[in-house]
């Protein structure tokens, strides 16, 4: 995870004019690294708000109890994305740790998700 939030600085430096994107991988990698404020933080730019970085955002806020804001942002994802179910996720993301995977499982399960 750590190697991984290195890289994107990196990118950030390497390009003074990212896209979308690199924040939502920013928050992706800030949430996999247990930094739920930063990641909040992140997937609540204008760059990347109301995109799929909704169900991380979702994941962070539940992880920090905050379940209300959570759930409102799940709900918001789930408009946009009405077939998404954590199991189908999960059994089509390619992740190396399987604890990290069920590090992202857990806060979306926390923020209401369905399974």
């Amino acid at each position: 995870v750590g190697e991984g939030l290195e890289h994107i600085a990196k990118a950030f430096r390497l390009n003074p004019f990212p896209a979308g994107w690199y924040y939502l991988t920013l928050g992706q990698a800030q949430y996999a690294a247990g930094q739920y404020e930063a990641a909040i933080e992140t997937l609540r730019r204008d760059e990347t708000y109301r995109t799929s970085s909704r169900r991380f955002l979702a994941a962070s806020l539940a992880q920090l109890g905050r379940l209300d804001e959570a759930r409102a942002e799940a709900e918001l994802f789930l408009v946009a994305n009405p077939r998404f179910s954590t199991r189908h996720w999960a059994e089509t993301e390619p992740f190396r740790d399987a604890r990290t995977l069920e590090h992202f499982v857990d806060g979306y399960r926390k923020a209401g998700l369905p399974e």
